[in-house]
């Protein structure tokens, strides 16, 4: 895994000319980024862009959100419906980027969805200054594959590839809307890119965060927008424990036969081989297994229960991505050092992705 100054550099996203866009992750937060190491030209700040967290001669590194993944892994396959609402959002912020002086023609791999959100990463790279009517356009074809003939949006981005309609068009009053997509009741001269408000967490569906043991350096997978259910003074209350307790005096007289002294000698040795085997046993559990290394995996309730998939492995490792590795609380054995990408999922709840180092202290899965 090649490192660049405090980020890990996990795999590569894309190559455009001289500049190699990697997703990255923050050795200090454990949170994912964006690096455009070789970038040349001057970065861009607006909505629906990907904020710059830093500018080095070497690179430049983005924020990632969490949760969003690029549009490339739509290719072909994308949800015609859920299509239209990205390339609405990504007009509007390519609008409002022409707007001021800036033409960028996006591609899918610096393209990062969640749900309906949308954002642009690299503005500002020479590279992708271009077109972005006839960029949008082919991204479009790209993500609707086989299925573009029959794609709603059709006869509006044909007509802004031939220059007779603006991007406008695909969020004004007079474009065809889908129900619940982005743009509907907005006019052409409103081309601000708008981004969903972040709406505090309801009852009915919480959040998840991941975040280590406390007091280790360990790295952090917690979203931003996450906040406790319950109020900062008050803490959830202890379960009830019910004891049943027979009575000390039993009912009847007992009568005990006297017990030779060879016979408590024996049980005696007995039960000290037996502590002795427990704390080897203890011991042995605790210690990282000669085949591989075992990971505690833990829950905050413990009551939760968390299902923890593998996505990728490192290099030299035989554990095939994909697999359910556990359902936490438990634990769970890697046959190679370095870092794994996991997908951590709760039932009611979005998943999280995070990056695990093996080997490493226990990792807690808090449910707030």
């Amino acid at each position: 895994m090649e490192v660049l100054g405090n980020y890990w550099l996990r795999r590569i996203l894309a190559r455009i000319a001289s500049t190699i866009a990697f997703e990255g992750q923050d050795t200090r937060t454990g949170m994912p980024v964006m690096v455009l190491k070789g970038a040349q030209g001057v970065p861009v700040t607006a909505e629906g862009v990907l904020p710059l967290l830093e500018e080095t001669p070497e690179a430049w590194v983005l924020e990632w959100p969490i949760g969003a993944v690029p549009l490339s892994q739509y290719q072909g396959v994308a949800d015609l419906e859920r299509l239209e609402q990205w390339l609405r959002g990504m007009a509007r912020i390519l609008v409002a980027l022409k707007a001021q002086g800036v033409s960028h023609a996006p591609i899918p791999e610096l393209c990062l969805v969640k749900g309906k959100r949308v954002w642009l990463a690299g503005v500002g790279l020479k590279e992708l200054s271009g077109e972005p009517e006839k960029a949008l356009v082919a991204l479009a074809r790209a993500l609707a594959g086989e299925r573009y003939p029959e794609f709603g949006l059709k006869e509006l981005l044909e007509g802004i590839e031939a220059g007779k309609e603006p991007l406008e068009v695909l969020f004004s009053e007079a474009s065809p809307q889908v129900p619940g997509s982005p743009g509907q009741g907005d006019t052409a001269q409103d081309a601000r890119p708008l981004e969903e408000p972040i709406r505090p967490p309801s009852s009915g569906r919480k959040l998840l965060s991941v975040d280590p043991v406390p007091g280790t350096d360990d790295m952090e997978a917690t979203p931003k927008a996450s906040e406790a259910l319950l109020p900062e003074d008050k803490t959830p209350s202890r379960p009830r424990v019910i004891r049943i307790e027979e009575p000390e005096e039993p009912p009847f007289p007992v009568v005990e036969p006297p017990k030779p002294r060879r016979r408590l000698f024996l049980l005696g040795l007995l039960g000290g081989l037996f502590l002795l085997g427990l704390a080897v046993s203890l011991l042995r559990s605790s210690s990282p297994s000669p085949q591989g290394y075992v990971m505690e995996f833990r829950t905050d309730p413990p009551t939760e229960r968390a299902e923890v998939f593998l996505l990728e492995v490192p290099e030299g490792s035989r554990m095939a991505p994909g697999q359910l590795l556990l359902t936490a609380p438990g634990r769970a054995e890697f046959d190679q050092k370095g870092v794994y990408r996991l997908r951590i999922r709760v039932a009611g709840r979005d998943p999280v992705d995070y990056l695990l180092e093996v080997p490493g202290p226990p990792l807690v899965i808090k449910v707030r």
